[in-house]
């Protein structure tokens, strides 16, 4: 029994001098994790951003889409991922100038959500067309966050 406690002290020993002085502390109120979390929701913004791309950048395409049970499902899980941009972005609890970074492509996936929702009520395809090219404003802005993530400063 003594030589197991020995051994597990001297392991949480080691763990905790590696931790020492080895990163920056998180202010107060972000999470020590942000940068993980917030790479997360910029990656799953992306891949939801390609499945949308499903939609199409003309009417014909998007109405097929439309029609499409297979693309339409895909369509509703991407679209509704973009559409909870903000609350994404919230909770991954980045420091504000990572989080004032993705704002505007937010506002941008967020827009784009409402149209693909009024594509599916109205069976309207120029809709559909209109939420893609949205969904292409928000790129520039989702590159920046991601640099903004990496210089890891909070």
């Amino acid at each position: 029994m003594r030589r197991c406690w020995s051994a597990w002290a001297c392991s949480a020993a080691l763990v905790g001098a590696a931790g020492c002085g080895a990163t920056r502390q998180a202010p107060p109120g972000v999470p020590a994790h942000w940068q993980a979390n917030a790479r997360q929701v910029v990656q799953q913004l992306r891949v939801d951003i390609a499945t949308a791309a499903v939609g199409g950048t003309t009417t014909t395409d998007a109405a097929k889409a439309l029609r499409n049970t297979s693309d339409l499902y895909a369509l509703l899980v991407a679209y509704s991922d973009l559409g909870g941009c903000h609350q994404m972005v919230s909770s991954a609890g980045p420091p504000a100038r990572v989080a004032r970074a993705l704002v505007p492509a937010c506002r941008h996936l967020e827009r784009a959500a409402a149209l693909f929702a009024r594509a599916t009520q109205r069976s309207d395809p120029s809709a559909l067309v209109r939420a893609t090219r949205e969904i292409g404003l928000a790129q520039p802005a989702l590159v920046r966050a991601m640099l903004a993530i990496q210089d890891g400063a909070p």
